[in-house]
């Protein structure tokens, strides 16, 4: 994506700041495994899951970090791993799109507390109360309809998957872009 526009690369790393900013949950200014733990505690907390299912979201959320090169003790700070991931992503083929979204499967099945084969709207908000507690329920339900696209009031697999992909690699301003980690911050 050599051709992208100084637009396009710029709304493209506001997603990745956003992405970063909602993802440090211990508010240090830095990107870390921590990060990711505390998100897979306060699912569990918040879910009230069995050992087994919180053995998942653990999992899934050490896969994540892992994925990203998060060792334990490794920290980035924020607006240089938005770079890095701005850099990475717009700079992928549509193969290493594709297998890159994928492997958010885990995340996709540890939100799915119930294990339904959907996100309802009670674990999408669970998740949210995780990442951005400040948001409103007007945001956390705006990002929840326009990723439901066929308001059917539930996210299937292909949805999430299609979110994800909008916002990892989309570089045009639409709204599924801009929701899967809530509004965008400035």
């Amino acid at each position: 994506m050599s051709n992208l526009t100084e637009k396009q690369r710029g709304f493209h790393l506001q997603k990745m700041r956003t992405r970063y900013y909602r993802l440090d949950l211990n508010n240090d200014g830095f990107i870390s495994r921590e990060d990711f733990e505390i998100i897979a505690t306060k699912l569990q907390e918040y879910s009230k899951l069995d050992k087994e299912k919180s053995e998942q979201i653990r999992n899934a959320f050490r896969f994540v970090a892992e994925t990203a090169g998060l060792k334990p003790g490794v920290k980035i700070p924020i607006e240089e791993a938005a770079k890095i991931a701005n850099k990475e992503y717009l700079s992928m083929t549509p193969e290493q799109q594709q297998a890159t979204v994928k492997m958010l499967g885990p995340v996709f099945e540890a939100l799915d507390f119930n294990n339904d084969g959907h996100i309802s709207r009670e674990e999408f908000k669970w998740y949210f109360q995780t990442l951005a507690p400040d948001l409103s329920d007007a945001d956390v339900t705006h990002s929840f309809n326009v990723i439901d696209s066929n308001k059917n009031g539930e996210i299937s697999r292909e949805e999430f998957f299609a979110a994800a992909f909008d916002f990892y690699y989309g570089v045009e301003e639409t709204e599924i872009s801009k929701v899967f980690f809530g509004p965008l911050m400035s």
